[in-house]
């Protein structure tokens, strides 16, 4: 039928002869029109994909006949007729243009040179318009071939009111059937799946557990439709999803309501079915699809960015509902029970590397078995290109670091997923946590500041600004101003309070950081490292009863915080009951010259506390013997060595080795007003002049 069919050229020319190249720009065009709106009507009106399935079936089989058929045919104004053979097309063409010639300029007479000339020149002219004509319908039929080719790929044709990245939350699983083993595990498959497009923001389980403690809810371990419309309106989120599971006979039914926020109205929903449980994975892949491009997603977008359930999970579903319980159990805090339902999993799919991974992170985060953590870590990243993007580029940041002990080949992996999912908050706090171990401090601000930017509520992120604030810059006016912007985030959360006492204490506004820590004890009276600074607090005041008091509720609370007797010692002699004094010093002592040396013999704050308690006991020759251990083993903890001399009574040694520490960049202020063992300091000109030295004035 075709002549020249392996040489490309002429057989496109062959094509657009035959007219064959503008049915199939038509067909195209016509077709993706009517694909689009089968979609958009089954969608709207929540009816199966089959139909959409079989209209592209059908289509398909029409397009190969369409090429057929104007290959073989030709509609002309006499009806349709059967294409001549190309040799003889070819000469009817060249008849028409040369009877055109003689219709339309002049009838060929004789052999007059000049009219052979007139004639050549009007056939020539002819055929340039004829191939003219022939190359804007091949350009044009080609443009538009490739626009509807890159309008299906990379449009949606969504009328949803969601837009790139913003956010949606999804509930839990109404789980219509009998069968326990989908509760907790078709949530977290669905929201892994969601999770993996770049388009589309998931609010994040932990976020929610945040937001329903607020809301007071009772179950948080179930988010309904209320709840989580609820959750939604509170944070600003404008979409939610419900998804459900039910069974019809021997089928599964599984679907995903749209839902809009602000009036409860479904906007979409989404029903596909599975005629057995094992295929449910793969139908919650094709659930997922279908939701990210009902809100927006192209389809180009949804396949590079996808990666099956089956590969990414395990296919086991039970495997998956002890993993998510696991998951449940860590955000509780219940990292027993999180341990055992990971090994669970890992007992009924030993393939399932999330939990390897997971597992891994558990057991050296909690230092519950170190060794077979980094040993299940290895082992996920030996498989990591078969997770998701996000979890694959977790794995390796934490198998960088845990097991390689390579900080910076972890913050790399972290950077990537920043750029990746700029959006997720989580990502931002674990590299400021990464840049702030590796001493990169203000890289560490930066990325915690971005963290609570992205979730006002993140308290751990604060603590981070503001630990660095305060520690480490010495800045306590920064410090201040964002524990002010935590309690105004997070009023519940005591460590808000805990920071802005401690940026007063640098302020030298000691009686408003004493309201500060008692809000903060209020608030959560068992938070043992604010009741040290309420006390201390006290001490700097010289309410040495009120400090008692505290500290000895401390030890009621908790009768090994060894600490609490020293700071009672010292608040014992400063009030006369030297017996008293004696007792807890002595509590202190046989403490630290027994465990303590015994665990921690080569670690020269052993030394120091040894020396500093024997001090506060008169026994200046004891106190000077572990002074000189402690010098042999680390002589760099000046701002220590500092407070040990001055109990010591060696103002003019303490002074230097401040000196030491401020010039080695010691900037801790709040605990240089703080220590008792550092109050002989406070009036002392040299130690003033230090501190405007180093530190900004704030009179």
């Amino acid at each position: 039928m075709i002549k020249h069919s392996k040489d490309p050229v002429s057989l496109w020319e062959k094509l657009k002869q035959r007219r064959v190249v503008r049915v199939v720009t038509v067909y195209l065009a016509s077709a993706f029109a009517i694909l689009e709106g089968t979609d958009i009507i089954t969608t709207q009106l929540g009816l199966p994909s089959w139909p959409v399935t079989l209209i592209m079936i059908l289509l398909a089989c029409g397009l190969v006949a369409a090429i057929i058929l104007s290959w073989i045919y030709d509609i002309t104004p006499d009806g349709i007729k059967k294409t001549p053979a190309s040799d003889q097309g070819d000469k009817e063409e060249i008849l028409q243009a040369q009877d055109g010639i003689k219709d339309g300029q002049l009838e060929l007479v004789g052999k007059d040179d000049d009219l052979l000339v007139q004639s050549n020149k009007l056939y020539t002219d002819k055929i340039k318009k004829y191939k003219k004509k022939e190359k804007i319908y091949s350009f044009g039929s080609a443009a538009i071939i490739i626009a509807a080719i890159i309008l299906f790929f990379f449009s949606s044709g969504s009328t949803m009111p969601f837009s790139k990245r913003d956010w949606i939350l999804i509930t839990d699983f109404e789980n219509l059937t009998d069968n326990t083993v989908f509760d907790k595990s078709l949530y977290t498959a669905f929201s892994l799946t969601i999770n993996q497009s770049r388009y589309i923001n998931v609010f994040p389980r932990n976020r929610m557990l945040e937001t329903m403690a607020m809301m007071d809810v009772e179950n948080m371990t179930y988010v309904d439709e209320r709840t989580g419309r609820e959750i939604a309106s509170r944070e600003g989120i404008s979409t939610y999803i419900v998804p459900a599971i039910s069974e019809v006979g021997d089928e599964y039914v599984i679907s995903a309501k749209i839902m809009e926020t602000r009036s409860g109205n479904l906007l979409q929903s989404v029903i596909l079915e599975s005629d057995n449980q094992r295929n449910i994975l793969s139908e919650l892949d094709r659930l997922s699809r279908k939701v990210r491009k009902t809100l927006g997603e192209s389809r180009y977008h949804i396949a590079t960015q996808d990666k099956p359930l089956s590969k990414v999970t395990t296919s086991s579903l039970e495997a998956l509902r002890q993993y998510s319980l696991g998951i449940e159990s860590n955000w509780f805090g219940n990292f027993e029970d999180a341990k055992e339902y990971y090994e669970n999993s890992l007992r009924i799919d030993t393939g399932f590397i999330a939990a390897k991974a997971t597992l891994g992170n558990l057991l050296i985060e909690k230092r519950i078995d170190m060794d077979r953590g980094k040993e299940l870590l290895s082992q996920a990243v030996r498989q990591a290109d078969r997770l998701t993007e996000g979890e694959k580029y977790g794995v390796l940041a934490s198998h960088a670091v845990n097991v390689e002990n390579n900080i910076p080949e972890g913050i790399k992996y972290l950077k990537e997923l920043t750029r990746i999912y700029p959006d997720d908050p989580a990502y931002h706090h674990n590299l400021a946590w990464y840049y702030q171990v590796s001493g990169l401090y203000s890289e560490a601000v930066e990325e915690y500041k971005k963290t609570v930017s992205l979730n006002p509520i993140y308290a751990m992120a604060y603590q981070g600004i503001n630990w660095i604030y305060l520690q480490i810059m010495g800045q306590c006016d920064s410090a201040y101003v964002w524990s002010k912007k935590m309690i105004s985030d997070n009023p519940q959360n005591a460590w808000g309070y805990y920071d802005l006492g401690s940026a007063l204490i640098g302020l030298d506004s000691i009686p408003e950081a004493e309201k500060a820590f008692q809000r903060g004890r209020e608030l959560n009276p068992y938070f043992m490292d604010n009741l040290y600074r309420l006390a201390l607090t006290y001490h700097m005041q010289e309410k040495y009863n009120e400090e008692v008091r505290i500290l000895e509720r401390m030890i009621e609370i908790e009768q090994y915080d060894i600490w609490a007797f020293y700071y009672l010692g010292i608040a014992y002699n400063l009030l006369g009951d030297h017996e008293n004094a004696m007792k807890n010093l002595s509590v202190f002592k046989d403490w630290s010259t027994s465990a303590w040396l015994k665990d921690y013999p080569n670690d020269a704050t052993t030394y120091i506390a040894i020396a500093k308690v024997t001090a506060h006991m008169r026994d200046l020759e004891s106190s000077g013997y572990r002074l000189n251990e402690a010098m042999k083993i680390d002589s760099t903890y000046y701002q220590k060595y500092a407070a040990l001399y001055l109990v010591q009574g060696k103002l003019p040694e303490a002074i230097r080795q401040i000196e030491k520490a401020l010039e080695n960049g010691y900037r801790d202020l709040t605990w240089l007003r703080l220590d008792p063992d550092l109050k002989k300091l406070q009036g002392n000109d040299r130690f003033i002049e230090l501190l405007d030295e180093y530190f900004i004035r704030t009179d």
